[in-house]
């Protein structure tokens, strides 16, 4: 960017024209291969777009995104490239599918407040693998989270499934099932639905048809998800289905979808990528973000 320099060759003063140049729609922001901590936020924001980790590169993963993001949400050309109308369009994205106070109540663990913070108090060790992991992570991985987002965008786009409840969030270390299902503290949230205005729920066989196509056809198209852990850094569902009985499976789910951030790699995991409301699952809008940066 133009900028007029001191004599000992620092910039003390940047011309609003250029200024103007480098905040237009058409200036190319990020692209492959670029490395930059609003790139991080950018893979977070948008992992309900393709699905994502939260690195501070460009990767063919955050291209792709962006471009599922430009023809499904913006319906504009799919460039691959982060220019200020995606900035501003993610920072839109994120005020219309906003989490909601219901919800927001619901990822907290039923412990709470009488046993832990609603997000468990930070015990365990954090150890690998992530399946008997017992340590509390401080909130809900906030990829995840997107991921929800996400999930509602693409879930608003028809009328015949619609998003009901989070019947499970976090589960912390004194949860009555906490002790069993480890990725729930913090990594996975299980999620309930409508088909029109049938509620699925129960142990009822004809709850898996329109599970199996929900996940299918939501999960798996929108967000890239995988059935197992095999795959490394990406959402995870668990097996779906019920006995020819009608009976519960161990390790499937029945009237719910089950999503995790459990294969993620350990670095991907970090404190600091959890949360426990909205101001930090947010954060800055990122034309503040982008806005700081280049002054």
């Amino acid at each position: 960017m133009p900028a007029t320099l001191s004599q000992n060759g620092e910039v003390w003063f940047m011309h609003p024209v250029a200024m103007i140049n480098y905040l237009s729609n058409n200036k190319v922001l990020f692209q492959k291969d670029d490395k930059d901590e609003i790139i991080r936020e950018i893979n977070i924001r948008l992992a309900g777009f393709g699905g994502n980790v939260p690195t501070d590169e460009f990767t063919e993963r955050t291209e792709n995104m962006i471009k599922q993001f430009q023809r499904d949400y913006m319906k504009v050309e799919e460039t691959g490239v982060v220019d200020m109308q995606v900035i501003e369009a993610i920072d839109k994205f994120q005020e219309e599918y906003a989490i909601s106070a219901n919800v927001w109540s619901q990822l907290k663990c039923k412990c709470s407040p009488n046993k832990c913070s609603g997000f468990g108090n930070g015990l365990g060790k954090n150890t690998s693998p992530e399946r008997s992991n017992t340590y509390e992570y401080p909130g809900i991985h906030r990829s995840l989270l997107f991921g929800l987002c996400g999930l509602s965008f693409y879930l608003g786009r028809q009328d015949v499934y619609k998003f009901r409840l989070i019947s499970s969030g976090y589960r912390c270390s004194q949860h009555p099932e906490g002790k069993r299902t480890t990725n729930h503290r913090g990594k996975a949230i299980d999620i309930q639905f409508y088909k029109e205005n049938w509620a699925i729920a129960g142990k009822n066989k004809e709850n898996i048809e329109p599970l199996l196509y929900i996940r299918d056809n939501f999960f798996k198209t929108y967000l890239n998800s995988q059935d197992d852990w095999e795959d490394k850094n990406l959402f995870t569902t668990e097996p779906i289905g019920l006995d020819s009985e009608g009976n519960p499976i161990s390790g499937f789910t029945y009237s719910w979808i089950h999503m995790d951030v459990r294969s993620f790699e350990k670095q991907y995991l970090l404190d600091e990528y959890f949360c426990t409301d909205a101001t930090i699952l947010n954060g800055e809008k990122l034309i503040t973000l982008i806005k700081k940066e280049v002054k």
